[in-house]
């Protein structure tokens, strides 16, 4: 693993500091060895000795801090990644809320963002778009920026091809997609029907409250403690009475006083279910 010792509290301190009067965006709601892998991982890129030697040039240059934030966030990787999830969650969309006159959904902290696509992929095929409303939220308006383009090389798209076939092994993403010269761009016609805004999960009120589905998948990973349970308390109070919330694999409820108030409404994944 790289050394990461040379990048000392003080310097995340001054980071921290710069990038919330400027763009008012906190990183401090990192847990401190995602941030610093992250400033490490930009010096790098970027041709820094050190990250002092990027903490100096962020003082003195801060359109370098809108580039630092352009990669800060870490995209996700591919369409239809962990397909049992995405199978598991079309069946209970099929199931559960394709009932309901109005779906409310929200996709918290997108980055890229291939869950937010996945979903309406999904929302697509069983003619669902038209009675949604979609919120997908992000701290940086850059990832926003991004997520409305929603670009994809051929090397991504035939993961998520693949990905997509092991759960329908007679359909494609083609019909989803337009093809560009040199790779594939996200149907318009799809993120369309998305309402994009710039909100900090954990500090912002949310978009809307009443939601039918949540998904804030890995994205607790990154969280310091204090943040990761204050996101929760306020995704788990926008979820209407029977709507459904999915975590990462590796998430849970616990130490938040939603574990109490929602329950594992899959055997195999982690998507949750408020109590009526």
């Amino acid at each position: 693993m790289e050394d990461l010792t040379n990048i000392t509290d003080e310097e995340l301190r001054r980071i921290i500091q710069m990038v919330r009067t400027i763009d008012d965006v906190d990183l401090g709601q990192l847990q401190p060895v995602i941030l610093r892998h992250r400033v490490w991982r930009f010096a790098m890129l970027q041709g820094f000795e050190s990250a002092s030697k990027l903490v100096e040039k962020l003082v003195t240059d801060r359109s370098l801090i809108h580039i630092f934030l352009q990669k800060i966030s870490v995209p996700t990787t591919e369409l239809f990644r962990d397909a049992e999830f995405w199978n598991e969650l079309e069946t209970i969309i099929n199931e559960k809320l394709s009932i309901e006159r109005f779906i409310k959904i929200w996709v918290p902290d997108i980055c890229g963002d291939d869950e937010l696509n996945s979903l309406l992929v999904i929302l697509s095929r069983n003619n669902l778009l038209h009675k949604a409303t979609i919120y997908a939220t992000s701290p940086f308006q850059q990832v926003i920026d991004n997520s409305k383009e929603s670009y994809i090389d051929p090397k991504k798209f035939e993961t998520s091809e693949a990905n997509f076939k092991r759960i329908h092994s007679d359909n494609t993403l083609l019909p989803y997609l337009e093809r560009l010269e040199k790779n594939y761009k996200f149907s318009p016609a799809l993120l369309d029907k998305v309402i994009f805004l710039k909100q900090c999960v954990s500090t912002d009120p949310p978009p809307d409250k009443g939601f039918n589905l949540i998904l804030f998948r890995n994205r607790c990973l990154y969280y310091n403690p204090t943040t990761r349970r204050t996101a929760l308390e306020k995704i788990g109070q926008s979820l209407m009475p029977g709507g459904y919330l999915a975590l990462g694999f590796g998430e849970n409820l616990d130490e938040t006083d939603q574990q109490v108030l929602l329950t594992q409404a899959s055997k195999t994944e982690k998507i949750y279910k408020k109590k009526q």
